[in-house]
């Protein structure tokens, strides 16, 4: 079983589970296990479990797929959830997803276009469907759309694991998780991670620190889902950091993914800013 699915084989044997996991999008059995721990841990509010488990649940009901749809059947139980609160089809579908940043909420689409903003990743998520978006800095720096689209639509790999370090993947799906655990409707909520994650530059064909926000944005009982991944070069001396051994090969070197796109710009010349600690 996954690392993270300990708390998960209490309501699921784990062959149910591991072909569960395996049919959610854009991840992979071991992260999402982790990321829903991180959302379901002793604690975790009823809206926000209400809200993950209505998300799987679109996104199997759209998939077809059994074991995952069994799998939300048994958490809803588990959690004494009602089950016709996250497994009731909704009347009237959700507008389609764009493929235009002016599509997203207003704090989202400010992000992206603001010029003193860091490296900039959103991701969409309606009704089992999801969009990504990305300012300049990031496509050229990081990932490009298209790779995540692609990584979304082959579930071959974690999103996260285009740009972020392999060991320190687990500090964003935390970031992720303790949103959802906090999450309120129609409210933007942001988090950053307790210290610096390792990201790969492609430009610089390096790693280099940086200090990671996150921002999310639930609506709709959960059918609708707005992540935002920010990430700032980390400033020298802000905060002992420990090393960490960066692989041989860039996270995205087995993908099959494309190799690094020229620069596209946009990159801020002054200094950017250093989010502020977690709350």
């Amino acid at each position: 079983v996954a690392p993270g699915g300990g708390m998960l084989l209490h309501i699921a044997p784990s062959s149910m589970l591991t072909q569960a996991l395996a049919q959610v999008p854009g991840t992979t059995s071991s992260s999402f296990a982790d990321t829903l721990s991180y959302v379901l841990a002793p604690g975790a509010s009823p809206v926000a479990a209400r809200y993950v488990l209505r998300a799987i649940a679109t996104t199997a009901r759209r998939r077809g797929t059994y074991e995952l749809t069994e799998f939300v059947t048994r958490l809803c139980n588990h959690y004494d959830i009602a089950l016709d609160h996250v497994m009731a089809e909704a009347t009237e579908p959700l507008p389609a997803l764009g493929d235009n940043d002016d599509d997203l909420p207003s704090f989202f689409e400010e992000k992206l276009t603001s010029s003193s903003a860091g490296f900039v990743n959103v991701r969409s998520r309606r009704d089992g469907e999801a969009r990504f978006y990305a300012n300049a800095a990031f496509e050229a720096s990081f990932a490009a759309v298209r790779e995540m689209d692609a990584t979304w639509q082959s579930g071959s790999m974690e999103i996260n694991s285009l740009f972020v370090h392999q060991e320190d993947c687990h500090l964003v799906r935390r970031l992720f998780g303790e949103l959802y655990r906090a999450c309120a409707p129609d409210e933007v909520l942001e988090m950053s991670t307790p210290r610096p994650v390792r990201a790969y530059d492609r430009g610089a064909a390096a790693y280099a620190l940086f200090d990671c926000r996150g921002a999310m944005l639930v609506q709709h009982e959960g059918r609708a889902f707005v992540g935002l991944v920010e990430l700032f070069l980390h400033a020298p001396g802000a905060a002992p950091v420990a090393p960490l051994a960066a692989p041989s090969e860039p996270p995205w070197a087995k993908s099959g993914m494309p190799p690094a796109l020229p620069p596209l710009g946009g990159i801020a010349a002054t200094p950017l800013p250093t989010p502020a600690p977690p709350p």
